[in-house]
């Protein structure tokens, strides 16, 4: 019922009456372990295991709040519980979770999925291996065992939430946006804002500007001040065609916090598109200068000094970019396009490079400047 001090004082009520009692003990491990208390759990556990000593899951809760708090014997403890024909549930699964927490993808994973041989439909279980997998970029698996948790918590809002992200990993936006939605409406506190910033970028990914516009407005309201939301909210409206609407609140997040290049970038491009090209080019400049090798600003700048002949810029301002960013399109396609009136053989070599590597837009300028270059 989500309520551990309550819990707590059961089972010390419990205890009070009959201090050797197993099952009370054991359930104020679990209780002190769910809620991070890990010198109340160890207390505990050794309270049960002076009881019963043999009591395999309380070794095991041993082993783990031992091993974490870094004594190298206890991690195969722990192992040697697990790997016992007679192990439970506990035993496989802290080892899983120790193995997690010190990034041994592969040992956990084999751990949570020999959980499964003794609780098949161990919800804990499936989430883990559904994190485990999308991590391991196996978003398809992922699905499966967030399905599986979703269903076993169905008033939980996380398993939902990570289902999304897998469908979302799978490019299931449709898919992925209905897992959200339901998260949503389970979801509270900062889970809440996450789940909401999580469809923004769906709904912004899919081309939906409106319901991109809805959830920054629903995050606003939750956090008014919040500059992030504001820049979210005006990247709403310049997808929806509403420039002058978008440049009010970029500028707005530019005035709160001068140095941001995110800001600049996002305010300049909403110049461009109504035709302030001089305001738009002192931003790309300063944004530019703040990011060099960041290849959005710095991009928009070169095609903008190239529709004014400023060619000669182009390659000292994009070569920091592609040193960062050896496998960009778009930046070599425009550092072939710089380099195009004055060394066709580096404007040629840096066409090549984005017919390689880009996709059918970038690959379609390339294949005409390379006929024009003659090469």
């Amino acid at each position: 019922m989500g309520r551990p001090q309550d819990a707590v004082k059961s089972f010390q009520m419990g205890l009070s009456i009959d201090p050797g009692d197993v099952d009370c003990l054991l359930g104020l491990v679990r209780v002190h372990l769910s809620t991070g208390a890990a010198a109340d759990a160890e207390a505990a556990v050794l309270r049960l295991l002076k009881v019963k000593p043999d009591h395999t899951e309380a070794q095991a809760h041993l082993a783990m709040l031992r091993a974490q708090a870094g004594h190298p014997e206890a991690l195969e403890s722990l192992r040697a519980l697990a790997a016992a024909p007679t192990a439970g549930y506990f035993e496989r699964f802290n080892l899983g979770a120790l193995l997690f927490e010190r990034g041994d993808l592969m040992g956990a994973r084999a751990a949570f999925e020999s959980v499964l041989q003794v609780s098949p439909d161990s919800t804990h279980a499936h989430f883990e291996l559904g994190r485990i997998r999308l991590q391991q970029g196996e978003p398809d698996g992922a699905v499966s065992h967030f399905l599986r948790a979703a269903q076993g918590a169905p008033q939980q809002p996380m398993p939902l939430l990570m289902l999304s992200r897998a469908h979302a990993a799978c490019g299931q936006l449709g898919l992925a946006i209905q897992a959200a939605t339901q998260a949503l409406e389970k979801a509270q506190g900062g889970l809440q804002r996450a789940v909401l910033e999580d469809l923004f970028k769906l709904y912004l990914s899919g081309g939906s500007s409106d319901g991109a516009r809805r959830v920054a407005q629903e995050l606003r309201q939750l956090e008014p001040s919040s500059l992030n939301y504001i820049y979210l909210h005006g990247l709403a409206l310049m997808s929806a065609g509403s420039f002058a609407e978008a440049k009010e609140l970029f500028a707005e997040v530019l005035r709160q916090a001068p140095g941001s290049w995110q800001a600049q970038h996002a305010l300049a491009q909403m110049h461009l598109a109504l035709g302030e090209r001089d305001s738009a080019l002192k931003l790309l400049e300063a944004a530019s200068a703040s990011v060099p090798t960041d290849p959005g600003p710095t991009n928009d700048l070169a095609v903008v000094l190239m529709q004014e002949n400023g060619h000669a810029r182009v390659p000292a301002l994009l070569a920091p970019v592609l040193a960062a960013h050896p496998n960009d399109a778009g930046t070599h396609l425009n550092m072939a396009l710089g380099n195009a009136p004055s060394d066709k053989v580096a404007a040629a070599h840096h066409a090549r490079q984005a017919l390689a590597l880009g996709a059918d837009d970038v690959r379609a300028q390339a294949e005409q400047l390379l006929k024009q270059l003659g090469a």
